[in-house]
């Protein structure tokens, strides 16, 4: 899908552009992505229709937007995390415990979007080529990271076929256990999901690994 302009770098523009793209996240949260029309973001924006289209071909470019902006609020604090453990032994069941439990709370400050977004963005990934290729990039990225994390660590794997295995899987069941925590009603207790969810990572790090316990 090309693009109709670039984000604009004047201030006054780019505090505009910001407007439509803050406006409509609180939208396709509050009411989902198809009852959303581009006249409603421009309304919650405070802004002419007219300027939404100065900067955005259509409504889907701004959900390509509003996904990309939401993956670059993902931070890595179990970066700095790690790198000031890095002198203690993984293996340890406290010190390699607490960094996957550190990587799940990261993932839930991450998931802040509601139920509604969560579920159209991942039947959109499927409907539209556009989003879904955005989707997958930025799940990419984020997976990258995650491997540089290990690779800056020196993590001995087995081999690279165990690291790409351990990688996928941590995301996946941190994502699980976050939809889980975030979106199920007859989750009570926070900690002990965490920690099955740190335990269950922690026995997966072991085998994947050539530490010993």
């Amino acid at each position: 899908m090309e693009r109709k302009t670039r984000i604009p770098t004047q201030k006054r523009a780019l505090e505009k552009y910001n407007r439509i793209v803050d406006a409509a996240y609180k939208l396709f949260n509050e009411r989902g992505y198809y009852n959303t029309t581009t006249a409603d973001i421009s309304k919650e924006a405070n802004v002419a229709t007219g300027s939404v289209y100065a900067y955005f071909k259509d409504k889907k470019e701004i959900y390509i937007r509003v996904i990309v902006r939401l993956n670059e609020s993902f931070n890595y604090p179990t970066r700095e995390y790690w790198i000031e453990n890095m002198d203690k032994p993984l293996n340890n069941p406290e010190t390699g415990k607490e960094l996957f439990r550190v990587f799940i709370k990261m993932m839930i400050e991450y998931h802040n979007f509601s139920k509604t977004f969560h579920d159209e963005m991942d039947a959109l990934a499927l409907l539209d080529d556009d989003i879904g290729k955005t989707i997958n990039e930025q799940r990419g990225r984020r997976t990258d990271k995650t491997r540089e994390v290990f690779k800056l660590l020196s993590i001995p794997f087995k081999s690279n076929e165990e690291e790409i295995i351990f990688v996928h899987y941590t995301f996946l069941l941190i994502e699980d256990v976050c939809h889980k925590i975030l979106y199920d009603k007859d989750i009570k207790d926070l900690d002990l999901c965490i920690d099955k969810c740190v335990n269950m990572l922690f026995t997966l790090f072991m085998d994947s690994t050539n530490y010993s316990g």
